[in-house]
Order: structure tokens, then sequence, then C-alpha cells
């Protein structure tokens, strides 16, 4: 799409600025960033790209394609349950930002975006950080950093776009490039980019056709769980844990036990798939990812809502790994129960992956996605 003559459709004029930002996907680490863990994950080439004009008020007229308008000013920040969600997760990061001590202001936008919504591809995330950019480039100089954008991002998908999400999504969208990240301080992680040697292997996103942002209870009963078991075993979190205490009685649940497993197991295959990456170990890094996607099966139980295997990520890796007859490896991408898988798939299987997948699918539905290398950015200035 144009998105300069989008913007002139809903505007009469053209916008001043052009903004984009892309997605995520994630390689490991899924479910470990609430309790302090390590991940792993790709900034997506998926993205939204936003044509923008500043205001002189502190109105925000937002038409993205495909939603509802937003028609909002940014004179209060209280929470408001009945507000379009575009809307709450703007009014949250203006809050979070003007609370840090920067300035915010109004802008008529235009956005249209490649990204499946609510697949575990990071559209919130996307928009939240573009909306941060557009306040950073038009109100700020470009001054805020990234970190702080990120938080901006998961402070509003926490408290005004109602889901308890750890900071994962934010900074893979955030920093561009394949990134290793340690929320050991959760307020301050260590985020390392790493490139990606393999030259036989490309990303592939099938989107099931759920939606998990209506799974939202589903999706936090997984950080409570662990929070649970923590708290169960002396600890705030799993990080203080160690993989030798779920094994004694601390009256867990087993699904506390269970999700506590994956927690360590995951962090060691961060590990091992950081080490095979800078080491050039094919075999190994496809080993981790296979893993991961036992242990999302098996232990942490989200690649299905109960008793729904019909549609499910669950049901889209078996297909997958079918067709690539052993080669590759799949796994959950996001939070869980519902949305998109991604899958590392071999060069000389790429053609007969994408067809076969997309007769389950829809062609739309299954993607080879690139690592993009920035986080979001303005593109043009008028």
């Amino acid at each position: 799409m144009n998105i300069k003559a989008f913007y002139k459709k809903n505007f009469n004029t053209l916008p001043e600025t052009v903004f984009d930002c892309g997605g995520r996907f994630e390689i490991l680490g899924n479910h470990t960033d609430h309790n302090h863990g390590l991940c792993l994950a790709a900034t997506s080439d998926l993205c939204i790209t936003a044509g923008v004009s500043k205001r002189r008020d502190l109105k925000i007229n937002l038409y993205s394609f495909g939603f509802e308008p937003v028609n909002m000013d940014l004179t209060s920040f209280e929470i408001n349950e009945t507000e379009n969600k575009s809307a709450a997760m703007i009014r949250g990061v203006a809050k979070y930002l003007v609370d840090k001590g920067y300035k915010v202001g109004g802008f008529d936008a235009s956005t249209y975006s490649t990204i499946y919504p609510g697949a575990g591809l990071s559209s919130s995330a996307a928009f939240e950080l573009l909306i941060g950019q557009i306040f950073n480039v038009l109100f700020n100089k470009g001054e805020i950093d990234r970190l702080t954008l990120c938080k901006a991002g998961q402070f509003s998908e926490n408290n005004y776009f109602g889901k308890k999400s750890g900071l994962l999504d934010q900074i893979g969208v955030g920093f561009g490039n394949i990134v290793s990240i340690d929320f050991k301080d959760i307020n301050n992680p260590k985020v390392e980019q790493i490139g990606f040697p393999f030259d036989d292997l490309c990303f592939v996103s099938v989107n099931t056709g759920g939606n998990h942002s209506t799974l939202n209870n589903l999706y936090s009963s997984i950080p409570e769980d662990m929070y649970n078991a923590a708290k169960k075993m002396g600890h705030n979190f799993l990080r203080e844990c160690s993989p030798r205490e779920i094994s004694n009685p601390h009256n867990l649940t087993k699904l506390e036990k269970s999700r506590s497993l994956h927690f360590f197991t995951e962090n060691q295959r961060v590990l091992t798939a950081i080490k095979a990456l800078k080491e050039i170990d094919e075999n190994k890094f496809l080993k981790m990812i296979n893993e991961s996607r036992l242990s999302s099966t098996n232990d942490l139980q989200n690649m299905m809502v109960e008793g729904q295997y019909d549609g499910s990520p669950l049901q889209a890796c078996d297909r997958a790994m079918e067709i690539l007859e052993g080669h590759g490896a799949c796994k959950i991408n996001g939070g869980g129960f519902a949305g998109s898988i991604i899958c590392l798939v071999p060069i000389s299987y790429k053609q007969k992956f994408i067809n076969k997948m997309s007769k389950y699918y829809g062609s739309n539905n299954v993607t080879e996605v690139f690592v993009r290398s920035f986080g979001p950015r303005m593109i043009s200035h008028r």
C-alpha cells in the first residue's frame, strides 16, 4: 500500500513524515522474560508503516487500515476500560514517557500493517514502539533511548492493553537484528546483537488463523504459575531459584512444576543456541529449537487450547515437521495457545514447504520472514 496516498485519502493532504516499525519473531526463550530469564529474538521485516503529521494541540487522529479510527486527545492519562485498544495503547505509551520527563503531543496518522494481528508476531509491541518513536522524533528531538521506548511499550501493554507480558516483545521489536537478552536485571536487561550464519536456512512464519489476543487469561496464567512456584520455594521469581528446588516438596501444583521446569530448560537452550550461532553449529542450533517445541508442548502446555487440536499451533508444528521430513525445526511463536509458529526451513525445502503449508493455511498466512537490522525509525521527512 502507498502510505502517502492512504494518508491523503484520510486527511486530504500529504503526511509530513513517514515512520515504520518491524514486528518480531521469537527464536528461543518462550515465556522466560517475565521471570528474569534468557531469550533469543529477532526483529522481523513484517512491519507497520505510518504517514504522520504533527499537530499543535493534544488531539490524535489515527486511521489504521482494517481497524476502527481513533480520535482522542492527551488531556488525560486515565485508563478507560471502554476505550478503543489502539487509543488505550497510545495513552499508555504517552503516560510512561510523560512520567519520565519527556514530551508528548498531538498528531494525525494513517497506518498500514503487514504483521498478522494477534498471531504472536508482536503486532501490539510494534504499534507501541511506532507510537513511541513518533513521540520521540516529533516532540523530543530523537533523544529517547531504545530501552526507554521498549519500557514505555511494555508499560502500555501491561496496564492499558491488559496483557501481562514481559519485555521480550518490545526489545525484539525495538533493537533490530537477532538479539540475545538476559533479564537477570529486569530494569536493565543485557542485550547483545548476534548474526545469523546459516545461509542454507530461512525463516518461515505460519499463521494458524487463531487469535491469542482473546486468550489473555490463558496467557497470563503462565507467569502466574511461575511466580506462584517461585514464592512457594521462597523466592520472588524463578531466576532466583535452583532447578533442583522444584524436585523438592513445596506443594507445587502439577502445572506450576512443569512450567517451572520449562523455564529452567529453556534458559539452558538459549545459552546452547547462542553458542551454536557463534560457533556456526547448525545441527545443535536446530536441535535447541525442536527441543523448545517439545517443552512447550509437554511442560509449558501453551501449544493449544485444551481439547482444540484442530487449527492449533501444535497441529501446525506437526504438519511442518512431517513436510520437512526430519530436517529443519519449528516452534511456537509468542504467547501461545493460538497464533503463529516460526519455522527454520532448509532452502532446498523452502518452496515445497511453503506450497504445502499454504494448502492448509492459505498463501497469505505462510510467509518467508527476514531479519530486519533496525528498530522503529523515521524513513522520510517532507
